[in-house]
């Protein structure tokens, strides 16, 4: 017969051995993923340079504050509105074409450019003069933009009201 076991040898892990794996594990990862790393220390250094890691750090600093002062500032009642304004101007960004967009705000640009240079001469222009422009390709492209554009915000405001 067998015989019964008196004495039972338990392993202890060896606390040092544990740190060492986990070192080593640690440095491995480092190793594997060194361009990152160093990547990412980059950013940090400039955003530590130009400041912004300082803000960020006492914004978590006093994250409870700013979150109260949020919260405040959400609650007020123009907030709403300026919520729902936004919301409706990307709704508006998005539903335009960006080259009709861009063409328009280059005829828009050089139209103030324009209207600039000619407001500083003081010269009047007379009910001839406005009529002899009447002939100008230019006068009467956005002449007949305008036209359009009108036509199609009143569209738009008329389809609002049936509705």
């Amino acid at each position: 017969m067998a015989k019964a076991i008196q004495q039972i040898e338990r392993e202890e892990s060896n606390v040092e051995e544990e740190r060492s794996e986990d070192l080593s594990a640690i440095l491995k990862q480092i190793a594997d993923n060194r361009e990152v790393i160093e990547e990412s220390l980059s950013i940090l250094q400039e955003l530590h340079k130009s400041g912004v890691l300082p803000m960020i750090k006492g914004l978590l600093q006093t994250r409870e504050k700013v979150g109260s002062i949020a919260i405040e500032q959400i609650n007020q009642p123009g907030m709403h509105n300026i919520i729902k304004n936004a919301m409706s101007g990307m709704a508006l960004l998005s539903a335009i074409d960006p080259d009709q967009l861009k063409q328009f705000s280059d005829g828009l640009t050089h139209g103030m450019q324009k209207a600039a240079e000619t407001s500083s001469n003081d010269k009047q222009v007379g009910m001839w003069g406005l009529m002899k422009s009447m002939r100008d390709p230019n006068v009467k492209t956005s002449l007949n933009t305008m036209m359009h554009f009108l036509n199609g915000l009143g569209e738009g405001l008329n389809s609002k009201q049936t509705h």
